[in-house]
């Protein structure tokens, strides 16, 4: 009988120690978005994160653009090499294509799960719209919506892209129910009906998470829309900041003012729970800043291969593990995160996963010295782009034309060093065309060359049926 005790005590004593995770991903936050980088959007919350542990001043994620870096990020691989080049669009490489991550290849969610986790997912997914890929059977729990945006009211939305509660459609159309959104919405001022505002339900709903799942280990995952178009916030927020007189631009503050609040609510429930000590929290955006966000010091926004597109606020805490106040300024990418999960669970990487990250929190903390990459690597329609060090070439053309940066010295991109340095230039070509040869074909996208056209793109599928 001592035997058995000692077993369960001994066994109840590992799961304790296996820590929460807390991912939260912003969507088209600019580098010069946060407060901690000079923004001015007061974001304490997020700010919170950064000063509480590692600033990663140096972090990237695997496209300019949604879909493509969420798919990055939750498979730890690049996304190409399962040929997933682009969003989801209506071109397919033949009919039997399904655009996605493949359901054979585990994302973080089912990664986890192996290691006894609980996850849940609250927001944005992007990932593919077949059944069997959606977020409500990958995750244990699932509030939000699978698409390229929102409104955020989501009964603005059309049948097509319901807010989803596991399976069941919670959203209920204004247009059934003859509301005409301009009533609602005016101008990217939300007038009604905020307290459905879907930034605070996310938040709402990861706290209710958390509570639930208190007692074991979970991974809770947070990819806010915000601060994605279309640009919405509730009225009483856009009216905090009256002062900023360019009127897109006065709706996004207050859209990324709502998300550090409900990101607070988040780090508010782990600190009741007494969670704090045993949790790691990650924030990052999916890429660079849209029009109406600022991306200084870089050059470039959304969508472009300058670091203004892939360079993003990149920070993680975990209160007495991470020594607080530190600036990492070595390159890390989101394919980092999975491997860091993976470890600090206290699992280990099959290299027949062929994870392209590894564990940062040996850097993090100062106990590795080196680099966690020589090299980063990307390809998205005619753009290309490597690192290696502090090097960068960058082709808009194909590969055609290349231009050379030397980011240590030049983090604006402004000074073009290819005719100076040629064979320097001709190396990184070298690496990134034989990087490229291992990848998949794009296998669907907006590419009319693809072949195939979706006929049923962007229709209700069998799931959005209302239960």
């Amino acid at each position: 009988m001592n035997h058995v005790i000692s077993f369960l005590l001994l066994f109840s004593a590992g799961a304790a120690a296996k820590p929460n995770f807390v991912l939260i991903f912003a969507d088209d936050l600019g580098y010069g978005d946060v407060g901690y980088q000079g923004g001015d959007v007061p974001t304490p919350h997020i700010d919170s994160i950064a000063k509480g542990g590692t600033i990663f001043t140096d972090g990237y994620v695997t496209c300019p653009v949604c879909a493509p870096s969420r798919a990055g990020m939750l498979s730890g691989r690049y996304q190409q090499s399962f040929g997933f080049w682009d969003n989801i669009g209506p071109y397919r490489r033949n009919k039997n294509v399904e655009p996605g991550i493949p359901t054979n290849l585990p994302i973080l969610s089912e990664r986890l799960k192996s290691l006894g986790y609980t996850s849940g997912l609250f927001g944005k997914t992007h990932d593919g719209d077949a059944e069997a890929m959606q977020a409500f059977n990958r995750w244990d729990e699932f509030y939000g919506f699978n698409n390229g945006a929102s409104n955020y009211l989501g009964d603005m939305n059309r049948p097509h892209n319901p807010i989803f509660h596991n399976k069941t459609i919670v959203s209920r159309p204004y247009a059934k129910r003859g509301i005409n959104n301009n009533d609602v919405n005016r101008n990217g001022v939300l007038v009604r009906d905020t307290d459905n505002h879907l930034t605070d339900q996310l938040g709402d709903m990861a706290v209710k998470f958390i509570e639930a799942n208190k007692e074991k280990p979970f991974l809770c995952y947070m990819p806010f829309n915000a601060i994605h178009g279309p640009f919405q916030a509730p009225k009483e927020l856009v009216d905090k900041y009256a002062d900023e007189p360019d009127k897109k631009r006065r709706v996004v503050m207050a859209m990324l003012d709502s998300m550090d609040q409900n990101i607070g609510k988040v780090l508010t429930a782990l600190r009741r729970n007494s969670l704090e000590e045993n949790t790691l929290i990650v924030f990052l955006s999916d890429n660079g800043g849209h029009e109406a966000s600022p991306n200084k010091p870089l050059r470039g926004k959304k969508g472009t291969y300058w670091e203004g597109g892939l360079r993003v606020p990149f920070c993680m805490s975990w209160k007495g593990t991470l020594p607080p106040g530190q600036i990492y300024k070595h390159p890390v990418i989101s394919l980092d995160l999975m491997p860091t999960f993976i470890a600090a669970a206290g699992g280990k990487i099959d290299p027949g996963w062929k994870l392209v990250g590894v564990d940062l929190l040996p850097f993090a903390k100062g106990d590795e010295p080196g680099r966690p990459h020589q090299t980063l690597y990307w390809t998205w329609g005619a753009r290309k782009a490597i690192r290696h060090g502090d090097m960068k070439a960058i082709s808009q053309d194909g590969g055609k034309t290349f231009q050379l940066y030397d980011l240590a010295s030049d983090i604006g991109e402004q000074s073009d060093l290819a005719t100076e340095k040629p064979g320097k230039l001709k190396a990184l070509i070298k690496r990134q065309s034989e990087w490229e040869s291992t990848l998949m074909p794009q296998q669907w996208g907006w590419n009319k060359s693809l072949g195939f056209k979706d006929p049923n793109f962007g229709k209700p599928k069998p799931y959005h049926t209302t239960k």
